[in-house]
């Protein structure tokens, strides 16, 4: 009965070094592109003009402000 015991507990505690699911190198230039990609679709959904006005407070009119605009 005893020796029936060791064989089982042996047989349980056997592992596989370096088994299982593993993370894959990803290279950079994935990385890079994945993420230019999200932020390019990203920034096209965003309204630009009411964030720079909310940053920078109203523009200034630009008739006003040109250097070709003729009085």
């Amino acid at each position: 009965m005893r020796l029936l015991y060791k064989e089982i507990l042996l047989q349980s505690r056997r592992t596989f070094k370096k088994f299982g699911h593993k993370q894959q190198p990803v290279p950079a230039i994935t990385v890079l592109w994945h993420g230019f990609l999200t932020f390019t679709f990203i920034g096209m959904g965003i309204n630009w003009k009411r964030i720079s006005r909310f940053m920078f407070g109203e523009e200034p009119n630009q008739e006003q402000t040109s250097p070709l605009s003729l009085k």
